[in-house]
């Protein structure tokens, strides 16, 4: 799945004119409020994607936006007891974000639903703020339905369970994608036993993740890989992983390689839980890579840890944050839904050849 083709299912924005223009947003806001700054071969460029994608600038959203307050409220994920790298990056894309589009974060911390319904009540009709970020949005989260009888603008990063049926915009990354990709990438490299390791907690993105895992096996036939015990839901952080591995791997032994039984590829929720997993082959004196392949997902610094590189699943964290912010900005008449397409990264942890 392609950018250009994610943009194709809906109006396209700002952010993908300058992706397919090869700028920034920002450029793109100035070829069209402030050509003059702007040299004339970049102009050229970005009037093409222009024409090509069919943008059109919303004069009636821009005459809304420059009567909009300058600030962005996100409101902060509760901490997270071992750490999420992921999140902690994404929190630096959307301030990005917000200063591409001239405009400023601020950030909400009150936890309980009421609370947190007075707070952004007091800062959007107050005139303090535009709008609102939430991320980390679980299957049944009560914040979007609030926020949205109370009038208030907002966009979610992530989706209920109502999906493509909420009435209100969200953005995410494509997880069933990414899992899909990381599964098709040990199958391209000959494997044919493989294993998930699951999350203990069923949001929707988790959930995609594993209905990808499903969907990839089923497609390459790889049915052995779905048998019962070979799909685990454990916790998302490092020792999880490590238990989760020790568990499928059985009983092989510091000198022995993998049985035969055991899985000789682990997919797994997160790059915690992948660490954990590279920490115990290491071990059993089984390497990474060459003995069995192990993947993670979200691409964070820990995939670099250590001689051992995970091969991980890169979320586009940036162009979701784009995205969110745009729809704050440009308030569309209509509910948007947004997945936007990962990449994988391959490093040694799935090379055989390690």
């Amino acid at each position: 799945m392609s950018g250009k083709s994610s943009a194709a299912r809906r109006k396209a924005s700002m952010t993908d004119v300058a992706e397919l223009a090869g700028v920034s947003v920002m450029t793109v806001s100035n070829v069209i409020n402030r050509p003059q700054i702007v040299a004339e071969a970049t102009r050229t460029k970005v009037h093409a994607a222009m024409r090509e994608l069919r943008y059109r600038n919303n004069l009636v959203a821009r005459s809304l936006r420059l009567a909009q307050p300058r600030q962005i409220g996100y409101v902060l994920p509760a901490q997270d007891a071992v750490g999420n790298q992921y999140m902690d990056a994404f929190l630096h894309d959307l301030a990005a974000a917000c200063q591409a589009a001239d405009r400023n974060l601020t950030l909400i911390t009150e936890r309980g639903t009421d609370a947190l319904m007075t707070a952004c009540e007091d800062l959007y009709f107050g005139q303090s703020v535009a709008g609102f970020v939430i991320s980390n949005v679980g299957t049944e989260d009560p914040r979007p339905v609030e926020l949205r009888k109370r009038g208030i603008p907002f966009a979610a990063y992530g989706r209920t369970g109502e999906a493509f049926a909420s009435p209100w915009s969200w953005v995410e990354g494509d997880a069933a994608l990414g899992i899909a990709m990381a599964v098709d990438h040990v199958a391209a490299r000959g494997h044919r036993e493989l294993a998930f390791v699951g999350a203990d907690h069923a949001s929707v993105t988790m959930v995609q993740r594993e209905h990808g895992y499903r969907e990839a096996c089923l497609r390459l036939g790889l049915d052995g890989s779905l048998a019962a015990g070979r799909i685990v839901h454990s916790g998302s952080d490092l020792a999880s992983g490590v238990r989760a591995a020790a568990d499928l791997l059985g009983a092989a032994t510091n000198d022995t390689a993998a049985s035969s039984a055991a899985p000789t590829a682990l997919i797994c929720v997160s790059d915690q839980v992948a660490a954990g997993a590279v920490i115990t082959l290491q071990s059993r004196g089984l390497v990474p890579g060459r003995d069995v392949a192990v993947t993670g997902y979200d691409d964070t610094p820990l995939t670099s840890f250590g001689p051992v590189g995970i091969t991980s699943v890169r979320q586009a964290s940036a162009a979701i944050a784009a995205e969110l912010v745009r729809l704050i900005i440009d308030r569309p008449g209509g509910p948007e839904h947004v997945l936007l397409p990962p990449r994988l990264t391959p490093r040694s942890s799935t090379d055989r050849a390690a």
